[in-house]
């Protein structure tokens, strides 16, 4: 009788620990799923936004600021005085901002149809501007079009035109010559916005984003598309950590040559920066204008909220250290204080490592579609 006893008692303990191991496994794999479910939701959600929230409304404002600056020019060139020319330098800067925050993002059509070198080749040669200027050839648009090659892309785009508001130049002095290559430079940079605005709407790159893994996009994969925009914050940490602030900086203060600067004449270099990785930073939190969406931010913060955290630490280390510079200008600081120069290049390349090695791997890891 004891033994009937014990053995039911067995059975019993047996069954439920039976049934409570299944319910932990069910529990799991509900766990698992929602987990999944949520990362395909939010992966959806976050391609998007990155057109909705980022892409398009930023290109929107571009075209507007382009138009502004267009008009600032050209009344400028019927009108050549200084306040005319304060509100194009003035109009020149404000479309910088958005500009330089695009590269944020450069993925797409601004690569595939060479809409950055057309609008922001540098550095400029002063005396290869002088030339032309000196020179008979009409200065219109259909010539800025036809000049392609690297060595003539110096001579479209933002700082041409950078040159001719900023270069010692007397507005009242302005030759005909001058007057027309400004109000041409300022054409070319509206009618590239416009184009690249364009190829996201009509031309369809927009839909290539949130149609990945579909037919007719270029993203074979929803983690394919999501790589690339990742991609597109190491690119411009590449950019501006390896290229655009260490090539005036030189390794030594002999070294050192500020006409390499991307906006000398402007002294807008350091503004064009920060405007980077602010630009990246709101491509990795999906913001712009005020308004905010779902991002890479958003899925990383579903598995690994460390990460995401030491993302934001990383972003926000590198766009705070440019206030380093104070009343500084890049051109000074490349002389003067080259330990801030140097941290803020050491802080964009900790940003770039964060990014490689944690950002990246993670996408690789959770998007599986």
């Amino acid at each position: 009788m004891k033994q009937m006893k014990k053995n039911l008692l067995s059975a019993i303990l047996l069954s439920a620990t039976v049934l409570i191991g299944l319910s932990s496994c069910s529990k799991d794999d509900n766990n698992n799923n929602n987990t999944s479910n949520n990362i395909e939701q939010t992966t959806d959600a976050a391609l998007s936004d990155f057109v909705n929230v980022l892409g398009e409304p930023l290109y929107a404002d571009f075209v507007t600021k382009a138009t502004t600056l267009n008009t600032a020019v050209q009344t400028l060139k019927a009108n050549p005085t200084a306040a005319n020319q304060t509100a194009a330098q003035n109009a020149w800067r404000d479309v910088r901002v958005t500009w330089e925050q695009s590269e944020g993002f450069l993925i797409g059509p601004v690569e595939d149809d060479n809409y950055d070198p057309y609008m922001d080749t540098w550095p400029t040669d002063k005396n290869q501007m002088n030339q032309l200027l000196a020179g008979t050839q009409t200065l219109n648009v259909e010539y800025l079009e036809s000049e392609t090659s690297d060595a003539e892309l110096t001579l479209r785009g933002f700082h041409p035109l950078e040159y001719l508001l900023w270069g010692e130049f007397d507005p009242a002095d302005y030759t005909s010559r001058q007057k027309d290559y400004m109000a041409a430079l300022a054409q070319d940079i509206l009618n590239n916005t416009k184009a690249l605005q364009s190829s996201w709407t009509t031309g369809g790159f927009a839909n290539e984003i949130t149609g990945a893994g579909q037919t007719g996009s270029r993203y074979t994969s929803k983690e394919d598309a999501l790589e690339a925009i990742a991609n597109a914050l190491i690119d411009i940490c590449n950019e501006v950590g390896e290229t655009k602030m260490p090539t005036p900086f030189g390794n030594t203060q002999a070294d050192a040559d500020s006409t390499q600067a991307e906006s000398p004449y402007s002294h807008n270099s350091i503004i064009d920066f920060k405007n980077n990785i602010q630009g990246a930073y709101n491509t990795y939190i999906c913001s712009y204008g005020g308004k905010t969406g779902t991002s890479l931010s958003s899925l990383v913060q579903i598995n690994n909220k460390n990460l995401d955290n030491q993302l934001k630490n990383a972003f926000t280390n590198a766009i705070a250290a440019f206030d380093g510079f104070g009343n500084y200008t890049f051109e000074q600081a490349i002389y003067t204080q080259r330990p801030i120069v140097q941290n803020v290049i050491d802080q964009i390349t900790a940003l770039k490592t964060t990014v490689e090695d944690g950002l990246i791997p993670y996408i690789q890891q959770y998007i599986k579609n």
